[in-house]
């Protein structure tokens, strides 16, 4: 006999063509239904569809209802969490996920309870790093719908692991969250039966009573007793929970084993395009995660080391608002204009949040330094790596001249960018009324300077009149060149010549614009087409090559297609002018800044890198870790004739960088805010910047037959993702002879990284908003440090350095090499130590820090280690 467990759930949407403003009315009436279900036992149990965001949104509005919820949490008949809110799995890093089921459960603790089940019923996707993620965190089970191939596997269950071993027992609801919903109000039970059954290898079959924003069906006990009653297959349909289901589940064997992502349209659409819809609000989501996870919490834990106490709770905060656009619709911008809207309100939230709690530690730290001087300049390594490239400052002082030196006196090289004289007296109407004396001088500069891991260090700014400085000067040349590269520009063509390969490479970057008929779901090429390249115009650069960052700026204007019908008859009547900026300064990366301004409809745009590596696979970075994707999918060209939902587009996501390799070589672009790329049939890399597109939902794509995608029943206007506005997009290319997983994440958290710093001055009241507000220095008088925690000769990579509490200290690294390694980790701040979960829980014996080392041994090959530090 077969056992169907029956649960009761919905699907919430935190918000869609929607507002998450407009959800919460249903939501605060839906909760009076749910909790009436349940009191009056019309149903077992409830399902709050595994965020607890929802109900954190509830009680703000009905919190007479708290001890109701909490006993309702307790009793296991409303189950909760365990994520915060419904994450992507793509293009969300990996510590944001980790964040996202770390408060999930912590809130729903504060509750009474979680259900300790994985559950993501409508991600665009499964990452391959899920199931180590899960298992960090003691959940072993996993429920999801969309990405899972046929070919891979047709069973609804099986095991799913990760390249480090970690496992979940997984089951496919391959019909969706909303099938169960069937039992309810159709009565073709053969039907139903032959639909949920397919797939199905085990005697314990899962069927979720759910979707978008429903209403609890009260009667669901009467239609399981009417489903028993009339089914004429060997069926026992019971009312249950998903714990339930994986207990009975778990009794049974032989089940199949798969690795991977679950990328494919086979069962589900998938929407392969997606990640570069809301372009904007991703390169913002990106920039606030790198704010949060490699400058505010490393900050945190240099300010414990001096004595500032850690605000955990004020961090939680900060965390949950950024989470709450993660959920699927939101990060990937598949969403109304109003609801967009919403989304980058709160991304601004969250990075005025994370920019003025950063600017307060700074400040706190630098003003409470013992013997600190006017003009002292201290600076954070907030990596656990050596820093040896320039340094962007921006330095105020009373003289327009001065010299650098470092602790020992020593004059430090730097080059002037640029210069302004400034007022800071009170504003008059007019200059004339000025006081002559109040004016001062802004400079921003690059210095020579290296930096020890994870410290803080200090160099002094010394006024001194008329001195020679050394300043950034335009050259004859029509190359810039460093120890790496030699890029020439000349013809029309941008040609790089790769020193460490010895490798010239033509046409290194471009330009291409096509038209597309998508909507914000999937990119889709119009029935007729007009595909450009644009190669940028020579007379229009100009070269700074005497400087420590050498400079190639080029300012012109792409010719495009007004729209779809322009592009259609060929016509090129827009204009979109640009400045693309290449900086070399040493650090083996080719820096690239364009910035344009789109001013054209329906179209995508793409920047595309000559690679020139010969590979049939490229390799992109997962939350934790790396994976290899055919650059021609599987299916691509009979995918129509055996029915997938839509095409297996070579088009991928990745977080931070992507690479070809061969046996004698490798190119790597990593970026900061793009998330979307394709290998192209020359081995191109094409990055894709953005899509232009004005339609929630179109149905019948090219690329996506059928219904729309979003929602099926109207045409839903999006203005605003035509993205007609000006936008700068930062990537880096790189040369190497191998690929190396750790080396390249280590240069990109480098790379993406700035360096915060501090300049003891009153001449300036405004380098940042809370420079003007006065504080207190802290009670204790400090000194600077250095080299605190040092991962220069580990063979683990950083994923966060963050506080636990008051008393220690988290660091969490992943194994990226291809093969076990024993990882050895200096460690300057600490007494003793634990390796925990991913809940913080101890999982290891307390150590103490020997010689200011933690050695940890066999660590698996993309295994993730947690570590606490009791300080």
């Amino acid at each position: 006999m077969k056992k169907v467990h029956v649960y009761a759930n919905t699907h919430w949407d935190y918000e869609w063509y929607f507002t998450a403003n407009e959800s919460i009315i249903q939501l605060i009436y839906h909760m009076d239904e749910v909790i009436e279900a349940l009191e009056t036992d019309k149903l077992s149990y409830y399902f709050l569809d595994g965020q607890v965001s929802i109900l954190e949104e509830y009680l703000k509005y009905v919190p007479k209802n708290l001890e109701t919820i909490k006993k309702l949490v307790r009793e296991k008949k409303l189950l909760i969490g365990p994520w915060f809110t419904q994450t992507d799995e793509l293009i969300i890093s990996g510590e944001s996920i980790v964040r996202n089921l770390f408060y999930g459960i912590k809130t729903s603790l504060e509750f009474g309870n979680y259900m300790n089940v994985g559950y993501l019923p409508d991600s665009f996707g499964q990452s391959q790093d899920l199931p180590k993620i899960l298992n960090g965190f003691n959940i072993k089970n996993f429920i999801f719908w969309r990405g899972l191939s046929k070919d891979v596997c047709s069973d609804r269950e099986f095991l799913w692991s990760s390249d480090d071993g970690s496992e979940v027992l997984t089951y496919n609801i391959k019909n969706g969250y909303y099938y169960g919903g069937n039992i309810i109000y159709n009565d073709d039970i053969k039907t139903v039966e032959k639909n949920f059954l397919d797939g199905v290898s085990k005697e314990n079959i899962l069927l979720s009573v759910g979707g978008d924003q429903r209403y609890v069906d009260f009667n669901l006990k009467d239609r399981i007793k009417f489903y028993n009653a009339k089914t004429d297959k060997d069926i026992l349909y019971v009312e249950s929970n998903c714990e339930d289901f994986f207990k009975e589940l778990r009794k049974e064997n032989d089940f199949r084993k798969v690795t991977g992502e679950f990328l494919s349209p086979s069962n589900s659409k998938i929407h392969r395009s997606i990640y570069s819809s809301r372009y904007d609000h991703k390169y913002l989501n990106d920039k606030i995660e790198r704010k949060l996870i490699y400058h505010l919490e490393p900050l945190m834990v240099m300010g414990q080391s001096l004595g500032l106490v850690p605000k955990v709770d004020m961090l939680e905060q900060i965390w949950k608002k950024l989470l709450l656009n993660h959920a699927h619709d939101s990060a990937c911008g598949c969403n109304s204009d109003k609801t967009n809207r919403s989304i980058s309100s709160r991304l601004i939230d969250v990075d005025q949040l994370s920019y003025s709690a950063y600017d307060y530690i700074i400040k706190k730290i630098c003003e409470s330094i013992e013997d600190k001087k006017e003009n002292d300049v201290f600076i954070f390594n907030t990596l656990p790596y050596r820093r040896e490239n320039p340094i962007k400052l921006e330095i105020s002082t009373k003289s327009e001249n001065f010299i650098l030196q470092n602790s020992n006196g020593k004059n430090i090289k730097y080059d002037v960018i640029s210069k302004e004289k400034v007022y800071r007296g009170s504003i008059k109407r007019t200059e004339g009324e000025h006081n002559p004396d109040l004016y001062y001088y802004i400079t921003k500069i690059y210095v020579n300077y290296q930096l020890t891991p994870f410290s803080l260090e200090k160099i002094t700014v010394n006024e001194i009149e008329n001195i020679k400085t050394n300043e950034k000067r335009l050259t004859q040349d029509k190359f810039i060149e460093d120890s790496f590269y030699k890029i020439y520009f000349e013809n029309e063509t941008i040609t790089i010549f790769d020193k460490k390969n010895n490798n010239i490479i033509k046409n290194a970057i471009y330009l291409e614009d096509d038209g597309d008929d998508g909507d914000t779901y999937d990119y889709s090429p119009p029935i007729l087409d007009k595909k450009i390249k644009h190669y940028f115009k020579e007379q229009t650069s100009i070269f700074f090559n005497e400087s420590l960052v050498k400079t190639l700026k080029i300012n012109n204007c792409f010719k495009i297609p007004l729209d779809l019908k322009n592009r259609e008859n060929e016509i090129l009547n827009e204009e979109i002018n640009y400045e693309l900026t290449i900086e070399l300064n040493n650090s083996g990366n080719i820096i690239t800044h364009l910035t344009l301004e789109n001013t054209a409809f329906d179209h995508r745009m793409r920047a595309v890198i000559n690679a020139d590596v010969l590979s049939l696979n490229s390799i992109a970075d997962t939350p934790f870790g790396t994976i290899e994707r055919l650059n021609k999918p599987e299916h691509l060209d009979d995918w129509k004739e055996i029915g997938w939902k839509e095409e297996p587009s070579p088009i991928y996501p990745f977080l931070n960088f992507v690479s070809l390799k061969n046996k004698e070589k490798s190119a790597i672009v990593m970026s900061k805010g793009i998330k979307e790329y394709e290998i192209l049939e020359n081995n191109h890399i094409a990055l894709t910047l953005f899509r232009s597109v004005g339609f929630l939902g179109k149905p019948d794509l090219i690329r996506r037959p059928g219904i729309a995608s979003g929602q099926e029943f109207k045409y839903i206007e999006t203005p605003d993702s035509q993205l007609m506005k000006k936008m700068t997009f930062k990537f880096a290319i790189r040369f190497d002879k191998q690929f190396d997983a750790r080396l390249i994440k280590e240069e990109y958290q480098k790379y993406s990284t700035s360096l915060p710093y501090y300049q003891v001055q009153n001449l300036n009241l405004f380098t940042n908003t809370l420079k003007y507000f006065v504080m207190h220095p802290l009670k204790e008088k400090l000194k600077s440090f250095e080299n605190l925690i040092d991962f220069s000769v580990s063979k683990l990579s950083l994923s966060s350095i963050f506080p636990v509490d008051e008393k220690s200290y988290g660091l969490r690294v992943v194994n990226l090499n291809s093969e076990e390694v024993d990882g050895s980790l200096k460690i300057n701040f600490g007494k003793y130590y634990e390796i925990i979960n991913m809940l913080n829980e101890k999982i290891g014996v307390k150590q103490e820090i020997k010689n200011s080392k933690i050695n940890i041994s066999n660590v698996k090959k993309g295994e993730i280690i947690n570590i606490k530090i009791y300080i």
